[in-house]
């Protein structure tokens, strides 16, 4: 079991208890090996400089893997979170363009593209040009997040779709094995936040009931479903 990190300050914290305890660093990550162990295979070769594809359940750690990645690269400065709805053929010129240049503080440059599934058929083809591995500099990184089934859908829907896969480091997150360490989780956010004091077997039933979405079990814990 992965410990886990809470602020050191006791001051009173806001916010939802997902986001408030979204882990900070790679060690916090827990049920996700398999796909921590492929980021650490790539780590030699350099997170930047190429696209990523993250692909899982909700509530599983698509965003928080996504975001970490970030990190790795480029300050919260320098990285731009966009809806794939709203992501154009004409945005994703501008966004090469823009890498050309290195940002201030770390010199990197990410971008994370969430609901990739919701890319239109304009912007896969633009997506094809950009992320060809000799186009992507070195001090960027593009990252797609989106569901196993919005996956599927896009594959089905778009024949470009898996050509544009191709140009990425895929990381299909874990769906089994996920209610021990979420368990755990939930057991000691519940003793910090003083929400209840749940069994193993409780905080797994929660977790059963969400279909091992954390972030939703967590939402379910922060309307008092152990008080």
């Amino acid at each position: 079991m992965v410990a886990l990190m809470f602020p050191e300050d006791s001051a009173p914290r806001r916010g939802q208890l997902c986001e408030q305890y979204r882990p900070n660093s790679w060690a916090d990550v827990i049920g996700q090996d398999k796909a921590l162990a492929r980021i650490e295979a790539l780590r030699p070769r350099g997170l930047a400089g190429r696209a990523w594809w993250i692909s899982g359940q909700s509530g599983t750690g698509k965003t928080t893997i996504a975001r970490l990645l970030a990190r790795e690269v480029a300050d919260e400065f320098g990285t731009e979170e966009i809806d794939a709805e709203g992501l154009s053929a004409a945005r994703v010129v501008d966004l090469e363009r823009q890498s050309a240049t290195r940002c201030i503080g770390k010199g990197g440059r990410a971008f994370i593209v969430n609901e990739a599934h919701g890319l239109r058929k304009p912007t896969v083809r633009q997506l094809l040009n950009t992320l060809e591995a000799d186009r992507i500099p070195l001090h960027v990184i593009w990252i797609f997040t989106t569901t196993t089934d919005g996956e599927q859908m896009l594959l089905d829907g778009c024949e470009d779709s898996a050509p544009l896969l191709s140009r990425c480091a895929t990381l299909a997150l874990s769906r089994r094995d996920l209610s021990g360490p979420f368990a755990d989780r939930i057991i000691e956010i519940c003793a910090k936040e003083k929400l209840g004091a749940p069994t193993v077997a409780q905080a797994v039933k929660l977790l059963q009931a969400h279909k091992n979405n954390l972030r939703a079990a967590l939402q379910a814990v922060e309307s008092g479903a152990f008080l």
